[in-house]
């Protein structure tokens, strides 16, 4: 993603850069008996080393030095000079926001050392601190233990605040994903940093927004003690581009593209879209979600396959068609049902029906088999007999014929019977 820093300059109150605080540390005061000149100045060189170090310049910070100081008195007063109820009103004249100053005296075998501090608009004392040593040595320990807790009230008291209000523009992806930095630090006292009000020292600091869907920005506020600025930037959304194309069941499928739930177009798709948008594809109760996977590239290639499609025209004239046949096929396998189902019903009432015609079939040969042994007989009667008269032979013959007629009578209802029974029994 080709992120676009933002470098911002924000100030708490006025656009001109903030006054520095000034703190002076007077000249350490002791009896002559007690520390010499020298001693004394070292002490002090120590206090004032130890301020340098509890309030750093960069946070606006001036410690005066000995040649500071010593200009800014009024005429005819030394820096030795100053101690007790004039310590604040010398902070005054030399135009210092807070002044120190050490006493030194002698406690038994021991010499001690009381540190206080002011604030000189308001004559407040901030703090103070006392100690004891052996020697001067000790006593230099003992101070450079004891004064950075002391010059630290100061840096307490004259904390402003910055109030981070970062606008997350299309409110997508979550509040936890963001991460702000103070100074390159994610983490404050081991508390990460959120949205809200935190504490800074006066003096420049160094403000990042982080997100994942959004473009970083980077910026500065100028601190000032007792203020508050509010930083309510809005982050533009990081952007990326993208092609899409979908397809259905191996073939392309054209439908409408929306992004952030409102319609940007139809496949096949090209645009530029935040890299957290919802995209989606598909007609009404068919749309799906596009998975875009980013990973740190600024454009992608999606084919999305569709689980589902609203059907074309065509695809609808298709189905109709096919059901169409199919219920024509379903019609004809009913209709052969119902005739097999007839057919087995007439074959049931058909089939005993034919055994029983051949059965009579059968028997009426039987007969006509015994008519002809009867005509046989008759005939061999006929042939072997003397007649008395013509009426004797006239009656034998007639005998010889009937039954003649009897046995094709029954030959021929024997043979249709069977013939009938065996079409009916094969045919239903």
């Amino acid at each position: 993603m080709n992120f676009i820093h933002k470098v911002l300059f924000l100030s708490v109150g006025l656009v001109f850069p903030a006054l520095a605080t000034h703190v002076a540390v007077l000249e350490t005061t002791a009896a002559k008996d007690v520390l010499t000149l020298e001693e004394k100045q070292y002490l002090t060189d120590v206090l004032r080393s130890e301020a340098v170090k509890a309030l750093p310049a960069e946070q606006n910070y001036t410690i005066m030095t000995r040649e500071n100081i010593s200009v800014m008195l009024p005429p005819g007063k030394a820096v030795e000079d100053c101690e007790g109820s004039c310590l604040v009103e010398t902070g005054k004249n030399i135009a210092a926001d807070f002044v120190a100053q050490g006493h030194v005296g002698r406690f038994a075998n021991n010499l001690t050392i009381t540190v206080e501090l002011y604030e000189t608009a308001g004559n407040k004392l901030m703090g103070s601190f006392s100690t004891k040593a052996p020697d001067i040595e000790s006593l230099e320990v003992e101070i450079r233990q004891k004064s950075n807790g002391l010059f630290s009230r100061i840096l307490a008291s004259s904390l402003g605040k910055v109030d981070m209000q970062p606008v997350l523009a299309d409110k997508v992806g979550h509040e936890a994903e963001l991460v702000i930095k103070i100074d390159g630090e994610s983490k404050k006292d081991g508390r990460k940093y959120v949205r809200g009000e935190w504490e800074l020292a006066p003096g420049i600091h160094e403000i990042e927004f982080e997100h994942r869907c959004y473009e970083p920005q980077k910026f500065k506020v100028n601190v000032q003690s007792g203020t508050t600025v509010t930083v309510n930037n809005s982050l533009d959304p990081a952007m990326g581009s993208f092609s899409l194309t979908t397809e259905y069941k191996g073939a392309f499928r054209e439908v409408p593209v929306f992004v952030n739930g409102t319609m940007a177009g139809r496949t096949p798709f090209t645009g530029r879209v935040p890299i957290c948008a919802k995209v989606e594809v598909g007609e009404d109760e068919f749309r799906e979600t596009v998975v875009m996977n980013w990973n740190d590239k600024d454009r992608l290639e999606i084919t999305h396959n569709l689980k589902n499609a609203k059907p074309t025209a065509e695809e609808l004239r298709a189905d109709s068609l096919a059901v169409a046949q199919q219920q024509m096929a379903q019609a004809a396998t009913d209709e052969a049902a119902r005739a097999a189902a007839a057919k087995e019903k007439r074959s049931a009432i058909a089939k005993p029906v034919s055994i029983a015609m051949m059965v009579l079939g059968l028997a009426s040969v039987g007969v006509g088999v015994y008519e002809n042994m009867v005509a046989s007989d008759e005939r061999k009667k006929y042939d072997e007999a003397t007649f008395d008269n013509q009426k004797d032979f006239d009656d034998q013959w007639d005998k010889v014929e009937s039954a003649k007629t009897m046995r094709n009578v029954f030959y021929g209802i024997g043979g249709g019977l069977i013939g009938a029974g065996a079409v009916v029994f094969f045919v239903f």
